[in-house]
């Protein structure tokens, strides 16, 4: 005879509170990188978005980030079973919420840097730190099941809350409160209002957290003494050494799949869909310009560094008439007459301080006046570029609603499935195997059709990608015991998901592209990503074999 569960308390409601916040944030801290990561680097490195340099520094910024987050997060998967899952919780969450708003102050690209990397720190660290405090704070298993399910579905959430968080804050930057910042820099730049919104977990989170309890099984077994010592070196013991590389590389294959594949989809591949060629061929003659114009400025940067470093004052000053510029440009547009009469007043007297600061330095002066005139060229060609970029741009964001939208669906399906007596091997191969024969479709053939067809092939390839992420999320506690539970999960997730398989985005850009020869760059890269993202599911498929089912729902020690 069945029993029906007791209904949840209100302290397990404010605990799956928690949890759902903690498991959005974590998509909305990360998916901020994208938005703010080229806008950042630009003004703080004080050149134009489409310089080498800013392409070349968000690259590194993504490969720091995703080093930092593998290393440290392991570690702090051994802190969650050394000090308990609720502490080490709410100190990442705390971590990932108050590093975007040091980042938003930040005035150098290394702290800027800095900042985005403990924010993936945190991330990695909660997540692990969250599945674990769930799963063991919820023993009876359908419950268990259907709060990991349910909770983790909002990591999906935080995705697109993300994106139309961005967008408000682009349209209303010039009508919030001047940030205090240095003259030289943009004190409404919406990338820092952006980054900003990431303290609101933290806020969230301190009101709720003094009303939930630690793991109850982690705190009596250490209480007793009886809690073992976690270290690294144990999972790979006899009887845990499979699960742990198993786990690991499904972690990698699935996280592969999202940023060798799906990731690169928007910027990537999606300009390259049938219904861009216009835009494409009036944008092509307009980049190599803007291509030569870069190498340009890059070449006369060493002189106006030399004039900087000669000339006290002198690059506050430059960047100060910099400014003004942009300013000017963005009120001839808004055809703001009162505005540009207010900032022709300004630039005046800027050109005054100007002539005389470097009337004993003309070389300086030169090297000043004809980076300037660079930038101008520059701003010219940017302005010619928008009504095709912008085009690109929402049909590329278009393409990633879609896929946030098919990752919600995957886990809320996973969640649902949870509740299906079925195998966690079989559970997990009901997303490989339509995925096999997704990912080609998708990106050989629907890309090649129309945009529509294209972006509902993105959201079934999100929706068999995504879901796996909530697979280990429930999956990975149950299989490690108890004082190895955190550094079992973070070894999987962190080492083998973060370090590893978010390296399949360089693999697919910049190995396999090239070696396509496809008719164009966009091309390439949608045949690349085509066979990564085919790839690492018949690898995963091929893991689901050595794939140990979870002995017990509380592992014994």
């Amino acid at each position: 005879m069945s029993t029906t569960a007791p209904k949840l308390t209100l302290t397990q409601w404010l605990v799956c509170a928690i949890a759902s916040i903690g498991f959005l944030f974590d998509t909305y801290e990360l998916l901020m990188t994208p938005l703010v990561g080229v806008p950042a680097i630009a003004e703080l490195l004080q050149v134009p978005a489409n310089n080498p340099l800013v392409t070349q520094w968000m690259g590194n910024m993504l490969w720091l980030s995703a080093l930092c987050g593998g290393v440290f997060g392991l570690l702090g998967g051994w802190l969650i079973d050394r000090f308990g899952r609720k502490r080490i919780m709410a100190a990442s969450i705390f971590v990932y919420s108050l590093s975007p708003v040091a980042a938003a102050f930040s005035t150098s690209l290394g702290w800027f840097i800095f900042f985005r990397c403990t924010t993936f720190i945190g991330v990695c660290v909660e997540f692990v730190a969250a599945i674990t405090w769930l799963a063991e704070l919820f023993p009876e298993k359908r419950r268990k099941e259907l709060v990991l399910g349910g909770t983790q579905a909002f990591a999906s959430v935080g995705g697109l809350l993300v994106t139309g968080v961005n967008v408000w804050v682009v349209a209303h930057a010039n009508t919030l409160p001047a940030l205090p910042l240095p003259e030289i820099f943009n004190t409404h730049a919406a990338w820092r209002y952006t980054l900003f919104t990431g303290l609101v977990p933290a806020i969230l989170i301190a009101f709720l957290l003094p009303f939930v309890p630690e793991s109850q099984v982690w705190r009596e077994r250490r209480q007793a003494g009886t809690l073992k010592r976690p270290s690294f070196g144990q999972l790979f013991a006899p009887d845990l050494r499979r699960v742990t590389l198993v786990t690991a590389l499904l972690s990698a294959c699935a996280y592969a799949a999202a940023f060798g594949a799906l990731q690169l989809t928007p910027l990537r591949v999606a300009p390259g869909l049938p219904e861009l060629a216009e835009q494409r061929t009036a944008l092509k003659p307009l980049q190599m310009e803007a291509g030569l114009l870069n190498s340009n400025l890059l070449a006369v940067m060493p002189a106006f560094r030399q004039a900087v470093a000669d000339v006290p004052g002198l690059g506050d000053l430059a960047a100060q008439r910099a400014k003004i510029r942009i300013a000017q440009r963005a009120a001839r547009k808004a055809d703001n007459k009162e505005q540009l009469a207010t900032l022709a007043g300004r630039f005046s007297q800027l050109e005054t301080n100007f002539v005389q600061l470097a009337e004993s330095k003309p070389e300086a002066r030169k090297a000043v006046i004809e980076r300037e005139k660079i930038l101008k060229q520059l701003g010219d060609n940017r302005d010619l570029q928008e009504p095709y970029d912008t085009a690109i741009k929402k049909r590329g964001n278009t393409i990633q609603t879609y896929q946030e939208f098919g990752g919600l669906i995957g886990r809320i399906l996973l969640a649902v499935l949870l509740l299906v007596a079925i195998t966690r091997r079989n559970l997990l191969r009901l997303f490989l195997v339509p995925g096999l024969a997704l990912f080609p479709v998708t990106y050989w053939v629907l890309y090649h059709q129309s945009a529509d067809a294209m972006q509902w092939g993105i959201l079934f390839c999100g929706l068999m990608v995504v879901a796996q992420f909530s697979y280990f999320g429930e999956y990975l506690p149950k299989v490690f015991p108890i004082h190895l539970r955190g550094t079992g999960g973070s070894f999987a997730t962190n080492v083998g998901g973060r370090m590893l398989g978010t390296s399949a985005a360089f693999l697919t850009a910049n190995w396999i592209a090239p070696m396509v020869g496809a008719k164009t760059t966009f091309d390439s890269v949608a045949v690349a990503a085509g066979i990564v993202g085919t790839s690492v599911f018949v690898i995963a498929l091929a893991l689901t074999f050595l794939l140990p089912e979870p002995k017990d729902e509380m592992a014994k020690e």
